[in-house]
């Protein structure tokens, strides 16, 4: 029980660090110009693409599989983030078992 929640946390925390900030001084994101955002040929990711990435990574496979190499930053951000809730959940899970036995 002990090497699985030792597992879970390590992930946890490898999860964790891929999705921090980085530093405070952070430069607000450049806005797009008109002609990128009303392109037609760039076709918005489906929730079932970010989903796959998300698998992948909380599987433990690197975020640049092909499960994730169609997604821009921000879709990927959101895999991650997706792959991180589900570490942090699974981690939350075992500590209350371990927590609740006698």
């Amino acid at each position: 029980m002990r090497y699985t929640v030792t597992v879970l946390i390590a992930a946890n925390l490898a999860l964790a660090g891929c999705s921090s900030s980085g530093s405070s001084d952070d430069k607000p994101a450049p806005t797009p110009t008109s002609a990128v955002t009303s392109s037609a040929s760039v076709a918005a990711p489906s929730v079932d693409q970010i989903t796959a990435c998300a698998d992948a990574i909380a599987a433990g496979k690197s975020q640049d599989g092909p499960e994730c190499a169609s997604l821009s930053p921000d879709d990927l951000l959101a895999a991650v983030q997706a792959a991180n809730r589900r570490g942090r959940d699974a981690l939350q899970s075992a500590l209350d078992n371990a927590t609740s036995q006698p």
